[in-house]
Parts: structure tokens; C-alpha cells; sequence
């Protein structure tokens, strides 16, 4: 049964926020595995334990793998609200507005990381360079929301 606000090119808000939680999980979770693990440009409490002392790097470690599995969790809750949102309709939901709410997700992510993790907290730093990199992370990180605000905006809403 299709709800009221759904129809061919329209998704409802529960869907739309499902793709946002699961992009904000599947960010931080390419962020940790890429940036921490594969590249080691830092970890998510090098501001606070040193990277190159055994006990700072295991203390690190275990802070990029609990962080890991709490993005892990994320990207579930967003995908089990998704599967459900869409097993409310009977039309097939519109691809270009969730992929849209998938990068804004994505993009919040980075935000929240450069603003409250980077800036606020100091847990870490991009590239370890004391922070020299923030601004251009926060303008990158803006520009995924703003890409994916476009993707959502401009999804054919018409009905056919």
C-alpha cells in the first residue's frame, strides 16, 4: 500500500532519513578504515595518546576499533530503517533522492568530525599537522552536503 506522501519519484521522510543515518555510518566508517588503518595519518585519540609508543598506539587501536564497530552499527540501524521504510510501499522508492540523503549523510559526518572531533575536542588531527588541515576538510565536508542536497533536490518529483 502506497503511502499518501509516496508515489513514482517521491520517497517518504522515513526512507530519506535512513539513507542519511546509513551514509553518516558508511563516512566515519571509510573514515577509520582508510585514514586510520590503511593510511595512518592518525587515530582517533592520537591528540590524546601518542602514536609512536607501544602503549599509545595500542590504546589508539582499540579506539579506531570500537569506533569502527559503532559505524558498523550505524550503517545497520540506517539500512534496517531503510528496508522497512520500504517495505511500506508498494511503488519502488526513488533512487535519486536517497542517494541525494546518502551524501548529505556522508557530508554530516565529516562535519561533525572536523568541527566537534578536530576542533572542539582535539581527539585528533588530519595529517597530524596540529590542525593546519581543518579548514580544508570543513569546506570539503560542506561541499558533500551541498552535492547532496543538489542530487535531492533536483530528483524528478513528477508523477508519471
Amino acid at each position: 500500500m502506497t503511502a499518501p506522501d509516496e508515489g513514482p519519484g517521491r520517497v517518504s521522510g522515513r526512507a530519506l532519513f535512513a539513507t542519511g543515518v546509513f551514509g553518516f555510518g558508511f563516512s566515519g566508517l571509510v573514515d577509520v578504515l582508510l585514514l586510520h588503518h590503511v593510511l595512518q595519518w592518525h587515530h582517533l585519540l592520537s591528540g590524546i595518546y601518542p602514536m609512536d609508543t607501544l602503549a599509545g598506539l595500542r590504546r589508539n587501536l582499540l579506539a579506531d576499533g570500537l569506533f569502527s564497530l559503532g559505524m558498523l552499527l550505524v550503517m545497520a540501524a540506517g539500512a534496517g530503517l531503510l528496508w522497512r521504510a520500504e517495505r511500506r510501499t508498494d511503488a519502488p522508492l526513488a533512487l535519486r533522492p536517497l542517494a541525494g540523503t546518502a551524501i548529505i549523510g556522508l557530508g554530516v559526518f565529516d562535519v561533525f568530525d572536523a568541527v566537534v572531533d578536530h576542533m572542539l575536542l582535539g581527539l585528533h588531527q588530519p595529517l597530524s599537522r596540529g590542525g593546519r588541515f581543518n579548514p580544508h576538510w570543513l569546506v570539503v565536508s560542506l561541499l558533500f552536503v551541498a552535492a547532496g542536497y543538489y542530487v535531492y533536490r533536483t530528483a524528478d518529483t513528477g508523477t508519471e
